[in-house]
C-alpha cells in the first residue's frame, strides 16, 4: 500500500467534456476523486448529466452561478467561496463564472469518473461558451439552500484527532467536510477502522506521517494545492508548522459513519 501526495500541477492536466473548465487533477481511487477545476472569467459550461454519478462542488475562489434540475425542481445557486453545492445521480446541471473574476472549485466524483458515464446535453439556461449577455440573477431569484450551503464559522464537532470539522455535504458513497487544525497544534495518532479519505490543503502548512500496513513510514510536507491519501488501516498523525491554522478540505469514502470509525493510537510520529 503506497501513501499518496500529489501537488497541484502549474498547467491543466485536461479540459472537462465539452469545455468549460481546466482540470488538475488531485487523487482518486475506485470509491472516487477529488480533482481541482478552473472555470474561467465568463465562460459557461455545457449542460451536464450523470445518471450514475454523484458530483459535488466546492468553492475555493472566484464568483459564479450553477443550474440544476432534478426530481421536477430547478434552481439557480451562487458560487461563491466557501459555498458547496451537490449533484446527486441524474442530476442536469450548468455552471459558469462571472465576468471579473474565474471560477476555482474542488470537484467530488462519486465512485470514480469515467467518460462512459457522463453525458452533456442541449438544455440549460445559457449559452456555453463565453458568454456574458445574461447577467447574474438577483439575490430573490437563486435558491442558495437546496442541497448547496456555507462553510459556517463554527465547527460542527472535533474529530477524535482533536482537529476541528465543519460539513460541507454528504452522499451514502461519500461525504465533505472541512478540517482545521489551529497553528502549533498536532493531532492525536488514529486510525480509520473503513474508510479511506482524500485530503487538499487549502491553506497553512504542516506535515503529515502516515504508516500503512505493507508500506514504509512517510512524513510529507503540506501547503496549499498539496493533496494526500489516507488508506483504510492507515495509522495517521499531523501537525500545523505555519504561523496560521492548517486548514483541508476532505473527502470520505463511503460517508463519514461516526466517532467508532476513528481508534485513538498511543504511538505516533510526535
Amino acid at each position: 500500500m503506497v501513501n499518496s501526495r500529489h501537488i497541484l500541477a502549474a498547467d491543466p492536466d485536461a479540459v472537462s467534456p465539452g469545455g468549460g473548465a481546466e482540470i488538475r487533477y488531485v487523487l482518486a481511487s475506485p470509491l472516487g476523486e477529488l480533482t481541482h477545476a478552473v472555470c474561467r472569467t465568463g465562460e459557461v459550461a455545457p449542460t451536464h448529466l450523470l445518471p450514475e454519478l454523484d458530483e459535488a462542488y466546492y468553492v475555493l475562489a472566484g464568483e459564479g452561478e450553477i443550474w440544476r434540475s432534478a426530481a421536477k425542481r430547478e434552481a439557480v445557486t451562487a458560487l461563491r467561496p466557501g459555498r458547496w453545492v451537490q449533484m446527486p445521480a441524474g442530476t442536469r446541471f450548468q455552471y459558469r463564472a462571472n465576468r471579473g473574476s474565474s471560477l476555482v472549485f474542488l470537484v467530488v466524483v462519486l465512485p470514480r469518473w469515467r467518460p462512459e458515464l457522463f453525458h452533456i446535453v442541449e438544455d440549460g439556461p445559457w449559452r456555453p461558451g463565453a458568454d456574458d449577455r445574461v447577467p447574474p440573477k438577483e439575490g430573490p431569484d437563486l435558491v442558495d439552500g437546496w442541497l448547496s450551503g456555507d462553510l459556517p464559522d463554527a465547527y460542527d464537532y472535533l474529530a477524535p484527532d482533536g482537529s476541528e470539522i465543519r460539513l460541507l455535504g454528504t452522499f451514502d458513497k461519500g461525504s465533505l467536510a472541512h478540517c482545521t487544525l489551529q497553528a502549533g497544534a498536532c493531532s492525536v495518532p488514529v486510525r480509520h477502522r473503513s474508510v479511506h479519505e482524500i485530503w487538499y490543503v487549502t491553506e497553512g502548512h504542516g506535515e503529515i506521517w502516515r504508516a500503512s500496513p505493507g508500506a514504509a513510514e512517510s512524513v510529507d510536507l503540506l501547503w496549499p494545492g498539496v493533496g494526500v491519501d489516507i488508506a483504510r488501516g492507515t495509522l495517521f498523525q499531523f501537525r500545523a508548522t505555519g504561523a496560521g491554522p492548517l486548514e483541508l478540505v476532505i473527502l470520505t469514502m463511503p460517508r463519514w459513519p461516526g466517532a467508532s470509525e476513528a481508534t485513538a493510537e498511543l504511538t505516533g510520529r510526535w
